[in-house]
């Protein structure tokens, strides 16, 4: 027993550490790039500080409303950390308000500008956070691989039960680290394009990296959360009225698809503003609805009812790509002609 003990906590703190090192280089990066445009590095350092404090809280809150059951008390889920897991969308609204202090802190003129400089560090923080699932067994995917030529990773993990069998689970968990060091790669680039670029008046230039990532950490969220065989549905506690409408549904997929429809929303209010009400703009959230669709029901629903992994997913992407689509075209009708200035 006493080994069994120290097994798990050496998997603990495995992935512990795993996390930390994501932490330490998003606050590295944040840093890095908001002194690049001339400030100093006390903003990014309180916003770390308080993002760390509210993340952590925000996302053990949200597990153990949604999950419950898993802890023997709400005082146990702040208080035992080896029991239990935490809901990433947590993190979100700590940077969120933590930037909100900051602001209020007078450490920053700007927060979409602080949140820009954020965005790429907190897309390779996500990518490490889904990476420490290495050395647990969460984010384990709900598909069992069964062709040996993928039964290693990136594509699978082996999994045994309490009667010793091993089967081999699609490893969510390491497809979408991979994901975000890509989506890590792009923010980054979009960072640096765009302390280049016009925008049409009134629209504001900051805010579009920070925007245009939640954009891609949603598409990739949402269809990566829907392989997994243990992500927090929204089941209420104290309003169960609502679960016979949600009970099936992902807190993870609700919150990317909202993030999602908040840009095109100012996107689309910007974009008009800017250009007048053109005939694209129906066609924008046409676009949008068509998308929603897509994920909805011929991806998430029809795999929950038929199991047609192959076929949903694929319907899956495709919407996906439409869903980030919109956004990203509504974004580009802010910019002065596509120009960049003229350094």
């Amino acid at each position: 027993m006493d080994y069994v003990l120290d097994l798990d906590f050496a998997v603990f703190q495995m992935s512990a550490v795993t996390i930390c090192v994501g932490i330490l280089l998003c606050v590295i990066i944040t840093c890095a790039l908001y002194a690049r445009r001339g400030e100093g590095i006390t903003a990014p350092l309180a916003l770390s500080v308080l993002s760390l404090l509210f993340g952590v809280l925000f996302s053990r809150f949200l597990h153990w409303y949604f999950t419950g059951e898993v802890y023997a008390s709400f005082r146990a889920a702040f208080t035992d950390f080896n029991r239990g897991s935490f809901c990433l969308q947590g993190m979100f609204l700590g940077i969120w308000l933590a930037a909100f202090l900051v602001k209020k802190l007078r450490l920053t003129g700007s927060v979409p500008a602080l949140l820009d400089a954020a965005a790429p560090g907190v897309c390779l923080l996500v990518a490490f956070i889904r990476l420490s699932a290495l050395f647990n067994t969460t984010c384990r995917g709900r598909i069992t691989i069964k062709t040996k030529l993928f039964q290693r990773l990136p594509f699978a993990v082996a999994s045994t039960d309490a009667a010793g069998n091993v089967t081999y689970r699609f490893a969510s968990f390491f497809i979408m680290a991979l994901l975000m060091l890509v989506v890590t790669i792009v923010v980054w680039r979009f960072f640096l394009d765009d302390e280049d670029r016009w925008m049409k008046w009134p629209c504001r230039g900051d805010g579009n990296t920070m925007r245009i990532a939640l954009v891609l950490y949603g598409v990739v969220e949402i269809i990566m959360d829907s392989t997994r065989n243990d992500s927090p549905l929204m089941h209420f506690r104290f309003i169960s009225q609502l679960n016979k409408f949600s009970a099936f549904i992902s807190l993870a997929q609700i919150f990317a698809a909202v993030a999602i429809l908040c840009v095109l929303i100012h996107y689309s209010r910007m974009s008009i503003k800017a250009n007048g009400f053109k005939w694209y703009h129906p066609l924008l959230w046409i676009g949008f609805l068509v998308s929603l669709f897509g994920v909805g029901k011929l991806g998430e629903y029809n795999v929950q009812r038929y199991a047609t992994y192959l076929k949903c997913y694929a319907w899956m992407a495709g919407s996906l790509v439409l869903m980030a689509a919109m956004p990203i075209i509504a974004w580009k009708t802010c910019l002065e002609n596509g120009e960049y200035y003229d350094e």
